[in-house]
């Protein structure tokens, strides 16, 4: 009896051992996201200072929060990466309109998807 409670003991640490986390909370990986539909890091900040060399990581963050807020209080979020930055101005100038928002929220919201599209990854060939 008391061989089959040791073996018992011993399965049970075994198991829990082998089914310990082996995630670190401490990763500093970048985000990915197959959308695009991130909060800013300083890998946007830094790509896209060279068009608004004073923006900040808030004003991003800020944008974030417009496009993950406002603007899907009407429909889904669109993939960022799908559309060119060219296509994104209008989609902005039109939608700003629609969404009544102000022209300081349209700023940060164009430079939190041009962040984005500046951090664009390369797609797998």
């Amino acid at each position: 009896m008391r061989k089959i409670l040791t073996t018992t003991s011993i399965a049970m640490i075994l198991f829990f051992v082998a089914c310990k986390t082996t995630k670190s909370t401490t990763s500093s990986a970048p985000k990915v996201s197959k959308s695009g539909i991130i909060p800013a890091t300083s890998a946007q900040l830094e790509a896209i200072k060279g068009n608004y060399a004073n923006v900040t990581i808030d004003e991003l963050n800020e944008g974030y929060k417009i496009y993950t807020g406002i603007c899907t209080d009407c429909h889904r979020a669109k993939n960022i990466y799908k559309r060119p930055e060219s296509k994104w101005a209008d989609i902005i100038r039109v939608m700003s309109k629609k969404a009544k928002i102000s022209d300081t929220e349209k700023d940060k919201l164009t430079k939190y998807i041009m962040s984005i599209k500046a951090t664009q990854p390369v797609p797998n060939k």
